[in-house]
């Protein structure tokens, strides 16, 4: 290869220079002060979250079901009193819980911790809608405090893997770490509207880092705690599987592998079933719970392509849910299909000792493009059901600086009507710009090295965000077409 050639490569391999993110790590390089990189991203991360926090919450005194911050109060109220046998039967029209289990563990915890601070807050049945001051500074805290233990240290540990960053420089990884951890989707669904998804994501994390250092067994373990916590982590588990399956097939001794990872799940999920594993009537129960087929393709106007459709063709008018369920779960899976099977025979090729960043940032590009054929086709999907294909993205912001801005600021768009909602649009508006100058290059010197109708592309689509803003904000829609902004 040729010296001008290599240079060019160097050059592409690394972030956009001009963004302030860029040019406050450099800083800290020049002045020989990288051991405050890490403490000063951590706590300006800290402080920005406390800033969101500090606006308004899903349900926020609107009785009587409120919202996603009481559910998630009411879940500490009631496994903090009540026996496992009653979780998920325990007045269902009321936030009944909807979570697998290591959610209602994770609410037991807190609503011990709660209720041995303050019993009031987490009373059975008569702290219903309580919204004190003390406990929503409890709540807040809970959120923050979760992040912190399982979240914030896998992602430090893995952007810190040689197996994840290649030959990227030290700035460019103090740069991805400040990208990831400043991300202003989770931000403002966890720590403004109100929910617990940094646990979830923090698990699939895990299982990355472990794959990083070639302990499948304990990325599997990971991984289903991962499902075990969220039952969107599902977006995930085709990449996951296709992934540790090569594996398998890899190894000389590939049977053992493929037991022990069987044992490992199987384990997993025994031990946190075990409150209920003995009852069939309650182990159909959490499945109907966690899985609520019976809510309909999608809720609210989210940004897939079943609720596109309803524009012009009212799918749920049309076929019943089970024919529903059945188209979702077919175009689901011709979507990610094609995906898997690559990372399954790119994986299977590689050589059993080596531990190849390749690998791992294919298995990022798969749980990519996994999740969001799930955003895009699956049934029963949620607006904030983006943060599950933002996760592996941002974890690719390295290879991807450019186009992993462009999707942050577009999904962040598509969930501003449940934001506003929510009274978040001072948050939102500030992360919007905030993120665009911290990352991205509308507000920016262009980047040379991207392509001038790609950056127009932006420029446009930049521009359209912020004039259906500004006509949402001064122009009443007609009585016609009420949604028509949100759709």
């Amino acid at each position: 290869m040729s010296p001008k050639r290599r240079t060019a490569k160097t050059a592409a391999a690394r972030p956009t220079e001009v963004v302030p993110a860029y040019r406050w790590i450099r800083f800290l390089k020049q002045q020989d002060a990288r051991g405050v990189a890490l403490p000063a991203t951590l706590l300006f991360s800290l402080l920005v979250r406390w800033c969101v926090a500090l606006h308004g919450y899903s349900g926020f005194q609107d009785p009587p079901m409120h919202g996603d911050y009481e559910a998630q109060r009411h879940w500490m109220e009631i496994t903090a009193h009540l026996p496992a046998s009653e979780w998920y039967f325990y007045d269902l029209q009321y936030w009944g819980l909807d979570y697998p289990p290591l959610t209602a563990f994770q609410s037991w915890l807190c609503g011990r911790v709660a209720s041995w601070i303050d019993p009031t807050w987490v009373a059975l049945d008569s702290s219903r809608g309580i919204e004190t001051h003390e406990s929503k500074l409890f709540m807040r805290a809970s959120v923050v405090a979760l992040e912190f233990i399982v979240y914030v240290p896998a992602v430090v540990l893995l952007l810190g893997a040689r197996q994840m960053g290649g030959t990227s420089s030290w700035t460019t990884r103090q740069v991805a770490l400040l990208t990831v951890l400043l991300q202003p989707c989770l931000l403002l669904v966890d720590h403004g509207h109100f929910q617990y998804n940094s646990v979830m994501l923090g698990f699939l994390v895990w299982a990355l880092y472990f794959a990083a250092q070639q302990r499948y067994v304990l990325m599997a373990i990971s991984f289903s705690c991962a499902l075990l916590f969220k039952q969107m982590a599902l977006y995930y588990a085709p990449a996951v599987f296709a992934f540790l399956l090569a594996k398998c097939f890899q190894r000389q001794h590939g049977l053992a592998l493929f037991v022990k990872l069987g044992l490992a799940v199987a384990g997993t999920f025994g031990v946190a079933l075990l409150p209920w594993i003995r009852s069939p009537d309650q182990l159909y129960q959490i499945m109907v719970r966690v899985f609520p087929v019976a809510r309909g393709l999608y809720e609210d106007k989210v940004a897939n392509i079943w609720c596109a459709l309803n524009v012009a063709v009212k799918l749920r008018d049309m076929f019943g849910v089970r024919t529903l369920l059945r188209m979702a779960t077919a175009a689901t899976s011709l979507a990610f299909l094609p995906s898997c099977i690559h990372l399954f025979i790119s994986t299977r090729r590689l050589g059993a000792g080596t531990a190849d960043s390749g690998s791992l940032r294919l298995l990022c590009y798969a749980l990519l493009n996994t999740s969001l054929a799930f955003f895009l086709f699956s049934f029963q999907v949620h607006e904030k059901s983006i943060l599950l294909p933002l996760a592996p993205a941002l974890l690719l912001a390295i290879d991807e600086h450019w186009a992993v801005s462009w999707f942050v600021q577009t999904a962040l768009f598509s969930m501003y009507p449940l934001l506003f909602r929510d009274g978040l649009q001072l948050p939102y508006c500030v992360l919007a710009v905030g993120w665009s100058l911290l990352r991205s290059c509308p507000a920016c010197p262009s980047d040379k090295r991207t392509p001038r109708l790609v950056v127009l592309l932006q420029w446009l689509s930049t521009l359209a965000m912020v004039a259906i803003h500004a006509m949402h904000a001064l122009v009443p829609p007609p009585p016609s077409l009420p949604d028509i902004y949100v759709v």
